[in-house]
């Protein structure tokens, strides 16, 4: 099935464009319609004047810096839409923190495929809600990147988990022109005495159902994180896309230890399609 419907969270003016760019490349390719989304979170703070009433002039500031990188963001959007030659429309949001969410997740239930930024450095969680409330894909762009690449080669990283596997399934409309697609296993694990290369065999032969050109291979950690053996293979793969389950373990989990998710997020050096 294609993507007809693209949902990008914009979330600062410098990574508009980006986001945009890999966005309008699919669409190109699909016949999508892009909707940027823009939630801004407006939240005062209990300041309080002497006379015990609310500071209106520290909530007047608020709401103007809000309007003010709001308008930002949508100048970077519509002007991108405007070369781009894809259908689009502009969706932003605004009030507390659930009020905005709100209106964002809505929206992105009704997506095909989401794209977001990076998150920004130190709020690795910035974008947990699209990711454990959207219940769709989200394609990461990576900070590093200036021009979006097509996907020709892809890595999956495949542990036969639930994410995972929804992962790989949500991804087959991007797949379709991949010139190469390789299934990467860390360490497999047997399960019901079934060798855990046999995991991968079993999704690869799926995906060569669909007339993908699939090969599958499996690594030891060898003594380091599972985080820097999928990197070390991206990079050795030269991946221009890897797919893999988000948040295996609990949010929290991962915020103390460092779970994959939370550190390929903060390193990431290709787009990253996550779904869960």
């Amino acid at each position: 099935m294609p993507v007809k419907t693209i949902a990008t969270i914009l979330t600062q003016a410098e990574t508009c464009r980006p986001v945009f760019d890999a966005a309008a490349a699919i669409a190109g390719e699909h016949g999508a319609h892009v909707i940027g989304l823009h939630g801004e979170v407006i939240d005062p703070p209990p300041v309080l004047s002497p006379l015990d009433l609310p500071d209106s002039s520290v909530i007047s500031s608020l709401y103007d810096a809000a309007a003010e990188k709001t308008n930002a963001i949508r100048k970077v959007f519509e002007d991108c839409g405007a070369r781009s030659g894809v259908s689009y429309e502009w969706r932003p949001f605004k009030g507390s923190t659930g009020a905005a969410n709100a209106g964002v997740i809505d929206s992105v239930r009704a997506a095909d495929l989401v794209i977001a930024p990076q998150p920004q450095a130190g709020m690795v969680s910035e974008h947990d809600t699209v990711l454990f409330e959207g219940g769709r894909p989200v394609l990461f762009i990576p900070w590093i990147d200036k021009e979006f690449k097509a996907f020709k080669r892809v890595l999956i990283a495949w542990d036969g988990s639930r994410g995972a596997t929804r992962s790989v399934f949500d991804a087959l409309p991007l797949l379709e022109k991949a010139t190469d697609i390789e299934i990467f296993s860390v360490q497999p694990k047997e399960r019901e005495g079934q060798p855990g290369d046999m995991l991968s065999a079993e999704i690869a032969a799926s995906l060569s159902r669909h007339g993908l050109n699939v090969t599958t291979r499996s690594q030891a950690k060898e003594g380091l994180p599972i985080s820097a053996v999928l990197e070390n293979r991206c990079s050795d793969f030269s991946a221009d896309l890897m797919i893999m389950g988000a948040y295996g373990t609990s949010r929290i989990m991962e915020r103390i230890f460092g779970g994959v998710t939370h550190v390929l997020l903060e390193s990431m050096t290709v787009p990253v399609l996550m779904s869960r």
